[in-house]
């Protein structure tokens, strides 16, 4: 598994390969699936309400920033064996063509993260000494839908998680390869994003730099469809 580490980012590494082709296949058409029950609850629901994210000063003030108030619809899903999640869909987030859900606690977590994710995510975390042993952990799960609008598949303007998000941010990337980019003041990083790749933003990375995914061109679907996905975890 191999490792990318950035000196002049604290915090910042990825795992270039943590996961295989054939897993993130299987998790983004799991992804996929959920997102088109999403689109059909929020249909029915036909009710939105007003969320303020607040950023940094240092965000606020950079161009193409995040609005500061996004509109949500309150979504419960059924899962298997009787279980059902309570999420908070945002049908666009940040620029047109991006679509974000939050899945907060341990309760509400999709099964095929609980089964076949965190696992291996917690142990990569042990293993870096962001979390202990025996820690009891409060997780947090953010999906990402990027579409094709007009030929070019939405990226994320600059940000920076939420605090409520967790404590470390760790970016999986399960369909399509992405350009991230991280920044402070005038240093500008670009990260590539294989599929299978685990990138985690910790300590200073995690609070004091901005980052976004850029833009790309589209792989061919029809207008609206989705082309990337990636599944965001936090914890507390």
């Amino acid at each position: 598994m191999r490792k990318q580490v950035f000196d002049a980012i604290p915090g910042l590494f990825v795992y270039r390969d943590h996961f295989s082709e054939s897993q993130c296949a299987s998790w983004a058409r799991e992804s996929l699936a959920l997102h088109a029950r999403l689109e059909e609850a929020t249909a029915r629901a036909g009710k939105v309400e007003k969320a303020h994210v607040p950023q940094p000063e240092f965000v606020r003030s950079a161009k193409h920033n995040l609005a500061s108030e996004e509109l949500y619809t309150r979504v419960v899903l059924a899962e298997a064996h009787e279980r059902s999640l309570s999420c908070e869909y945002f049908p666009r987030y940040g620029e047109e063509g991006h679509a974000l859900c939050y899945f907060r606690g341990n309760a509400n977590l999709p099964d095929f993260v609980r089964g076949g994710l965190l696992a291996p995510i917690r142990q990569a975390m042990e293993e870096e000494g962001l979390v202990e042993k025996d820690q009891k952990l409060t997780w947090k799960l953010t999906m990402n839908f990027y579409k094709n609008v007009g030929g070019t598949v939405a990226g994320f303007p600059f940000h920076v998680d939420v605090p409520a998000n967790g404590v470390v941010t760790m970016i999986l990337n399960v369909q399509r390869e992405a350009l991230f980019q991280i920044a402070k003041d005038e240093a500008v990083t670009d990260v590539q994003l294989p599929v299978g790749s685990l990138l985690v933003l910790s300590g200073e990375s995690r609070y004091e730099w901005k980052h976004r995914v850029l833009p790309m061109a589209s792989g061919g679907s029809e207008a609206g469809g989705v082309e990337r996905v990636s599944l965001v975890l936090g914890f507390q």
